[in-house]
Order: C-alpha cells, then structure tokens, then sequence
C-alpha cells in the first residue's frame, strides 16, 4: 500500500472519529436542554408528569392485582378437586390398589383416600344424627377417592379430561367435579386480562397525546427560533433532536413517579391485606412489581415519551418555514 493510501485511510479514521465526537457531544448538548427545558417550569411540568405517571399506574396496578389474584388463587386447596364415589362392595386392598392407579395418573398431584368408616365417623360428626345412624344395620357410604390436580391441570378443560379418564374405571360409581365454579374463575380471570389490555392501550394513546401537545406548544413557543436556524440551513433532524429529549425526559419521570405510586400503594394495602389473609389462616402477601417490571415500566414510559414527541414535533416542524 502506497504513502497516499495509508494517508487517505489516517484520515478518513480521523474524520470518522471526529465526526463521532462531535456527534456525541452534540447529544450530551441536547439532552441537557431538553432536561433545562422541564426545570425551567417545574410546576406545570410536574403536572404533566403526574398526570402520565397516574395514566400508566392505572393499568399497572389493575395487572399487579390481576397477578396477586392468581397467585391466591393457585393456592386454594381444592379449587378442581375430583371425588371419586367408589362402589359400596369395593374391598379395602382394591381400593387402595385404585388409590395407587390413579397416583399415577397423568397431572395428579395427590390422592387422599377417605374410607367407609372414615366417611361415616366424619358424617356422625358433622351432621348431629349420631345416634339414627347407630340404629342402621350396614354403612350406606361408599369409599372415596379426593384426587388433587397439578397446576397444570386445573384449568376446566384439563379437569374435564381427568374427570372422564376416571369415570372409565369400573370401581368408580359417581365423579364429581365443581366445574361451574372453576369456570367462573377462569372466565372472571380471562376477563380482568383483557380489561388490563384493553385500559393499558386506552392510556398508552392518552400518554401519547399529553406528550405530543405538551410538544406542540414547546415547538409554537421557539416558532421564531426553528425559522431561524432553517434560514442558516439545519435539517429538521437536528432541529428535532431536543424535543425528542424533552419527551424522552417527560417518559423517564413519568415512568419513576409510576414506579414510587405503585410502591406506595402496595405498602399501603399490605398491612390490611395481611390481616385479610390472617382471619382465613393463610399467609398471603400482596406482591409489588419486580426488577425486571420496574425496568420494563420504566422503559415503555420512555417509550411512550419518545414516540409522543416524535409524532408531534416532525408533523409541526414541517409546518414552519421561514419566509
């Protein structure tokens, strides 16, 4: 390679280095304006970023309850529990035996069994007519089997596939399965998904606008200022450049006063929540959002901030010529 090549490519690294340098500095320059830009007016800035925050802390907080309610709800004993009335003749050895087959069951998580003497002691108990019962010459209650599913079968219709694979057997006289409730908390679930979805894209667009008119009026208060400097040649890039770091701004804030009132609602609501919990002997505990939520949270509100500006600030920009 010749002396002018090698100095060709020197400087042509040159340039683009420095052209980097520039570029970056550029940026370092534009970001702080744009963050001057919201200092400068704190109070109506506030607001604004208040009013986002409060926006996306709606869908936020209705999709934390959303998954606290399947959390308690994963740990109710005997949401689809199946009972298996046994036949009456079924000798103890059989039914264990049957006890054993359905353990093995594909997505049975336990089986309790709850034999004729344990059905009629518990029934003597519960019911108050002890002494009637005595009277009877044999036990008219049937063995049963109480087959617990996994999580990963108690949805109604991987219950309705386990029901009917126990009804083949030949011991089995009657299974029951509560499937209508298991259905209403399913479909309640469904819904409250789908009510996050549909409110979380409701006011993504309302968060899209307050950004995008809050850019609109930063851009017709420096109207005289952006014909200026088109008169002297900028592009409209480098003139968008420090409102799409205002909006990026208004995001960043936005998406942390988010963060601080769902925080502060949860530790609101743990203490009542507890004691909730504690008159059903049960230890639930109301759950915020994670690190990587809080991370997700925070970026789609700079997202939202970004984009908001972007939408508003290039169709205004191309508005204003210089005459």
């Amino acid at each position: 390679m010749s002396s002018e090549q090698l100095s060709g490519a020197s400087l042509s690294q040159t340039t683009i280095s420095a052209r980097l340098k520039m570029l970056s500095r550029l940026h370092k320059i534009e970001a702080k304006r744009g963050l001057m830009e919201i200092i400068v007016n704190p109070f109506s800035n506030f607001m604004t970023i208040l009013v986002i925050a409060i926006a996306l802390a709606l869908p936020s907080g209705l999709q934390i309850l959303l998954e606290n309610g399947k959390t308690l709800s994963s740990n109710w004993d005997g949401a689809s529990r199946i009972s298996l009335y046994l036949k009456t003749e079924l000798k103890e050895t059989k039914l264990h035996a049957l006890a054993n087959l359905v353990r093995e069951t594909k997505g049975v998580e336990k089986v309790d069994v709850i034999t004729q003497e344990e059905a009629l002691a518990d029934f003597k108990e519960r019911s108050g007519f002890a002494d009637a019962i005595a009277q009877l010459d044999a036990n008219p209650l049937p063995p049963v089997l109480v087959v617990q599913p996994k999580a990963t079968h108690t949805s109604p219709q991987a219950s309705e596939l386990l029901l009917a694979e126990f009804k083949t057997h030949p011991e089995v006289e009657l299974a029951q399965l509560d499937l209508d409730w298991v259905r209403k908390l399913y479909a309640l679930l469904q819904l409250a998904e789908k009510a996050a979805s549909a409110l979380g894209l409701a006011l993504a667009l309302a968060v899209l606008l307050i950004v995008g008119n809050t850019i609109r009026l930063s851009v017709q208060n420096r109207r005289e200022e952006i014909e200026v400097v088109k008169l002297v040649g900028a592009t409209d890039a480098f003139i968008r450049r420090p409102f799409l770091y205002t909006g990026f701004w208004y995001g960043l804030f936005a998406g942390i006063t988010c963060w601080l009132l769902l925080n502060i609602s949860i530790l609101w609501l743990s203490d009542p929540v507890a004691k909730l919990a504690g008159l059903y002997q049960s230890q639930f505990e109301i759950a915020g959002l994670s690190f990587i939520q809080s991370i997700q949270l925070i970026a789609i509100s700079c997202g939202l901030g970004l984009l908001g500006s972007w939408l508003s600030v290039g169709r205004h920009i191309r508005l204003i010529e210089p005459h």
